[in-house]
């Protein structure tokens, strides 16, 4: 291909993974004028269902990742469950493409041990933590229960996880704990925490951050249920919260959207995971009357300039998981009657219980929300 033909073709964007994240970059990317590719094992995916091309194939098959590269502009990921091997090889091409964010960034969270590592090596304050391997039952652990044991990797939405209240049931843990012998746990302390809260920011290739602030966070079964933003806590430690978050970015020379959690206990903020990509409780942004996390991802892994105007709104997010979907899409179609409603399905083939299958965003204040909003 030569130069001037290289130059009139659309910029194209690779993704590795084609869920809802994935499908909601293309949204964004398509009238950017951006044309988007996926890769990865599933079919008739969420992003496919979106207009990006796809690429059907394992993250372990090299060669076929090899041929989905050399079609591309720029690669970036819509989840951080990529196996090490495939993120070692994708380092080893970063001469050849751009890979945003960089490939070390899902290595270290990916690994709960690594990411409360690094996280401790910038000086954040974090739950107290143990790497439980075979090799380490043997040593004595100064934390006092009640603890959350978690797998190292491959973890998300309480998966992988087993709340220990006292000692013996510890003991029942080990039992089962190692069948093969390389199993690998971390063990945390259980942090009583008055608010769950999460930081949203892009960094650009230029070390520019656009931050929208604190996002306030609930839960259900483990699962994000509502997000509220602005958060109702204090403008200091949402400050501070928009600094660890920028400094945890810029340690990793981060380039992309970013999702960083904390929790808030006596007035005390502390760091409890990131996610390398768009996250779920930015799904406000699509519909905060500014930016959405999404349109800043693709702005900065494209090389494009930061905004300089971003004002968000106070918005709401509720997700729709598969459980009593039929009557959670009734409900919702029927807030829709009022523009400040907007609901965004993701087209996924089946619903099951747990699964996010949407949310709705609503464009005001938690006091104002209509009852059957949080019904959905």
């Amino acid at each position: 291909m030569t130069n001037s033909s290289k130059e009139n073709r659309n910029f194209k964007i690779g993704v590795l993974g084609s869920g809802q994240l994935g499908q909601m970059m293309c949204l964004e990317a398509l009238p950017l004028g951006y044309e988007s590719y996926c890769y990865s094992p599933d079919i008739d995916s969420p992003s496919e269902k979106a207009g990006a091309k796809a690429t059907i194939g394992a993250y372990e098959d090299l060669t076929n990742l090899n041929t989905f590269l050399s079609k591309l502009d720029v690669l970036s990921f819509e989840f951080e469950n990529i196996p090490k091997s495939t993120l070692e090889f994708l380092e080893s091409q970063t001469k050849q493409i751009k890979i945003f964010p960089p490939p070390k960034a899902l290595v270290i969270a990916q690994d709960r041990y690594l990411e409360k590592t690094h996280f401790r090596k910038l000086g954040f304050r974090t739950a107290e933590f143990f790497h439980l391997t075979k090799e380490t039952t043997k040593f004595e652990i100064a934390i006092p229960y009640p603890w959350i044991i978690k797998t190292l990797r491959f973890g998300y939405d309480g998966k992988g996880q087993v709340k220990v209240q006292e000692k013996s049931q510890y003991e029942d843990f080990l039992e089962k704990a190692f069948p093969v012998g390389d199993e690998e746990y971390l063990i945390e302390e259980v942090i009583p925490f008055q608010k769950e809260i999460s930081i949203i920011l892009t960094r650009f290739q230029s070390g520019d951050i656009v931050c929208y602030g604190a996002v306030e966070n609930e839960h259900k079964n483990h699962i994000l249920d509502l997000s509220i933003y602005p958060a109702r806590i204090p403008a200091g430690l949402n400050l501070e919260a928009i600094e660890m978050a920028s400094k945890l970015a810029e340690s990793l020379d981060y380039v992309g959207t970013l999702g960083v959690e904390f929790f808030l206990k006596e007035n005390h903020l502390y760091l409890n995971e990131f996610a390398p990509r768009p996250h779920n409780t930015g799904h406000f942004t699509q519909d905060c009357q500014s930016f959405s996390q999404f349109h800043l991802h693709v702005a900065s892994i494209t090389g494009n300039l930061p905004p300089t105007d971003v004002r968000p709104k106070p918005t709401l997010m509720k997700n729709i998981l598969g459980n009593e979907y039929q009557e959670s899409l009734l409900r919702a179609r029927s807030l829709l009657k009022d523009d400040r409603y907007q609901l965004h399905l993701y087209g996924k083939a089946e619903a099951k219980k747990g699964r996010k299958m949407g949310h709705m965003n609503f464009k005001g204040n938690l006091d104002e929300v209509n009852p059957l909003f949080h019904d959905l």
